[in-house]
């Protein structure tokens, strides 16, 4: 499983526009961060074509990429794509994503949502990893996932256009040029395993992602809370509210991991 997930909230990109399928991509591109060791690049968010399924249809998807590149020989978080799916809500949930003859295990990056009016929906909110090769093959084949509910009671197939994918590589042929390090020592992506539970490594990956003020809030209010939680840390910033969140989801030994690995900071 991949070591870090990026750049969410939890509501997928709210507040940007979305894509349509038929659209020409000559304008997907949302964000490009440079970092120190890589240039993360994040598409804008997609509708994307949905195929015939197994047991059910969707009501909505929308789906985001996020491509990772090194410019240096250091290890790089893995290139993503995050999922908002919603459906009419059923007694089983997604929990694997298949594509180009692999599948792999979706991980949520919130908590699932339900709401009922005339029916009842449910909404999650999940990403799966895509390796660097499989976004330059989907660049000219377009990207074909299925994700499967549990023994495949259903299954739902959806495709995103080629043109959404060239236009990322586009963008990094784009940002590559103009960064030396990438230029005199070319590198590939790097996959590394982490022994942290998923709960320490996310409150790690969104504690360096914060500004100095959100960690210090942060590291106070986890301080606080340390035995339990007894007071809910409020904030417009998607850092803070992903720490929180998965502070809220660590037992008592990782909140004791996590607050040792703040006091070495």
């Amino acid at each position: 499983m991949y070591k870090r997930i990026l750049g969410l909230s939890v509501v997928l990109l709210s507040g940007c526009s979305t894509l349509s399928s038929d659209d020409d991509f000559s304008d997907a591109i949302n964000e490009v961060e440079k970092k120190s060791t890589y240039v993360s690049i994040e598409a804008k968010s997609i509708n994307p074509i949905e195929n015939e399924g197994v047991g059910a249809n969707a009501m909505r998807n929308i789906s985001q990429l996020t491509a990772n590149y090194a410019t240096t020989s250091r290890a790089v978080p893995e290139s993503y794509v995050a999922v908002e799916l919603s459906y009419f809500k059923a007694s089983y949930a997604y929990d694997s994503v298949s594509f180009n003859g692999t599948e792999t295990d979706i991980t949520a990056y919130s908590p699932s949502t339900e709401s009922c009016s005339e029916h009842c929906t449910s909404t999650q909110y999940f990403t799966f990893p895509i390796d660097n090769k499989d976004i330059e093959l989907s660049a000219k084949n377009g990207l074909t996932y299925d994700v499967h509910a549990t023994n495949d009671t259903s299954k739902l197939s959806f495709t995103i256009p080629a043109g959404y994918f060239q236009a990322v590589l586009d963008e990094k042929a784009l940002q590559l040029e103009h960064t030396p390090s990438a230029v005199q020592r070319p590198v590939t992506e790097v996959k590394v395993e982490s022994k942290d539970s998923k709960p320490v490594e996310m409150s790690k990956y969104w504690f360096d992602e914060a500004t100095v003020a959100e960690q210090e809030q942060f590291t106070e209010w986890a301080f606080a809370n340390r035995k339990s939680i007894s007071t809910q840390l409020k904030s417009d910033s998607k850092s803070v509210e992903m720490l929180s969140y998965w502070y809220e989801k660590a037992s008592t030994e990782d909140r004791a991991q996590i607050l040792t690995w703040l006091l070495n900071k």
